[in-house]
């Protein structure tokens, strides 16, 4: 028996095409706790976390031990050097980046968001799913952008000026900062990283 012609109609939606209900404003969105949300952060953070490091530190190591004793490369910065340095960007912000830009381009969710029933949406049209670019943004703001003054400072600190170090510590609070703005930010509760990406977390039980 011959299969019946494809029609094209039929087929399962991706994520990119797939509309959840209508909302006429944001404010309509049902959002997100913020406790979920925070849950979801740590759980991507340590899974990326313990697997970024499983991967790159024996890769460090062995950059380390190729340098002969004694050698600039390998004693500067004392356990601060070079493949220390990178090793803790690739895990902390390369690693994190792609992770989270490809599943928001995919799915509109990290693996700790759909754990806990969150997803990241648009705030205009309000609830639509994340066009890549927008889902590459946020990523790109979230883990690259809130990185570079960290790792700027941890850099002149080792190798140029030791008060440098205030540097890391006023980024550090930045940083957080830039997520607990969430806290407060009304009407939406976004983080930094959703204002500048024009995107909003929702329940994703109470959406879909």
């Amino acid at each position: 028996m011959s299969e019946p012609p494809y029609d094209p109609r039929t087929r399962e939606a991706s994520y990119s095409e797939y509309a959840g209900p209508s909302y006429g404003s944001p404010e309509e969105l049902p959002l997100a706790p913020l406790l979920r949300r925070a849950g979801a952060r740590a759980m991507d953070t340590i899974l990326v976390a313990v697997f970024g490091f499983a991967l790159v530190l024996p890769i460090a190591f062995g950059a380390m031990g190729l340098d002969a004793p004694g050698s600039k490369t390998s004693t500067e910065g004392g356990v601060w050097n070079w493949p220390i340095i990178i090793t803790l960007f690739i895990v902390l912000s390369v690693l994190p980046f792609i992770y989270e830009a490809v599943q928001l381009a995919m799915w509109g969710q990290t693996l700790g968001k759909r754990v806990l029933h969150l997803r990241v949406v648009q705030v205009n049209p309000p609830g639509d799913p994340l066009p890549q670019v927008q889902a590459v943004w946020r990523a790109g703001v979230n883990n690259v952008g809130y990185q570079i003054g960290f790792f700027f400072f941890l850099v002149v600190t080792v190798f140029v000026w030791d008060y440098a170090a205030y540097g890391i510590l006023l980024v550090s609070v930045g940083m957080v900062m830039a997520y607990v703005w969430a806290v407060w930010d009304r009407p939406l509760n976004q983080a930094m990283h959703d204002r500048f990406a024009r995107t909003v977390v929702i329940d994703d039980r109470a959406a879909y």
